[in-house]
């Protein structure tokens, strides 16, 4: 059933970057970047098939980042590129949903950054650029969405010449959004917040927030810099709509509380027994 679902999300990803490149960026002359763009640029410049260039160019990308991902990473790439690239050639003939800029450069870039996020969570890729940045981002840990302007930088600025500046232009604004949406795709969606609380009554504070809101707490042993006094932190993950009751609940116990929270992309594991119970069972 997980496999049947991860298919599932690579087929809707692929259909909706062909619909953003034949039905919106291609028809007005705008480019996305990576091999999309170039597949474009090949399109405006000799007429050949936007599915042909784009599946041409894809195949050495596949090859070289290949034998770094796995076969499970090749398998769902071939099966996103043949979706695209089917999905390209049937949509070729029909005419651009909209002409207006505002509208091109903003569900393009959703449309774009919407499937390519899709099927990169999925286990695939559908444009070669992304294939090795999603490589890079296994191996090196570069965001997918830093390499990838890196690399578009050059192509965008090709696309200045072969199109006009101003399409180059809106090309960069729709390539912002598409690697915003990315980002949000595959890690906005779990985003919580991680939250670290000094307080007077640590006990106190950590009752109440068991009891009220059911938060999975940890204490953790600390010591002041300036007064060198030991104390307990309580750390817990919560997310982004509990946070303000969160907050409030913490207040409510110790008005002087400080409370220290930063955005974490993914959580898993998280266990109702905290640390301090942890060590205690192991004699520390």
């Amino acid at each position: 059933m997980k496999k049947l679902i991860d298919y599932l999300i690579l087929t809707v990803g692929a259909i909706i970057v062909a619909a953003g490149l034949e039905l919106i960026l291609a028809p007005n002359s705008l480019v996305d970047g990576g091999v999309t763009a170039l597949a474009i640029m090949g399109n405006y410049l000799f007429g050949v098939p936007i599915w042909l260039i784009y599946f041409a160019l894809n195949i050495p990308a596949l090859l070289f980042c290949g034998k770094y991902m796995g076969k499970r990473f090749i398998i769902r790439t071939l099966y996103a590129n043949a979706v695209t690239s089917i999905a390209l050639s049937l949509l070729a003939p029909m005419q651009a949903i909209t002409s207006s800029e505002v509208l091109i450069v903003l569900y393009g870039g959703l449309m774009l950054g919407l499937g390519v996020g899709l099927v990169v969570k999925a286990g695939g890729a559908v444009d070669g650029t992304e294939m090795i940045a999603v490589w890079a981002q296994r191996k090196f840990h570069i965001p997918i969405s830093t390499f990838l302007l890196a690399v578009n930088a050059v192509i965008l600025t090709g696309a200045a010449f072969v199109f006009s500046l101003e399409q180059a232009m809106f090309s960069v604004a729709v390539f912002y959004i598409v690697s915003k949406l990315i980002d949000f795709v595959l890690d906005g969606l779990n985003q919580g917040k991680s939250v670290m609380i000094i307080s007077d009554a640590p006990h106190d504070v950590g009752a109440k927030l068991i009891e009220e809101l059911d938060v999975q707490i940890t204490y953790l042993y600390g010591q002041g810099g300036y007064t060198g006094d030991e104390r307990l932190l309580i750390y817990c993950i919560t997310n982004r709509f509990m946070y303000p009751k969160l907050k409030e609940v913490v207040m409510s116990v110790d008005s002087s509380a400080v409370i220290e929270a930063s955005y974490v992309t993914e959580t898993a594991g998280v266990k109702k027994q905290n640390f301090f119970e942890v060590n205690r069972e192991n004699g520390k």
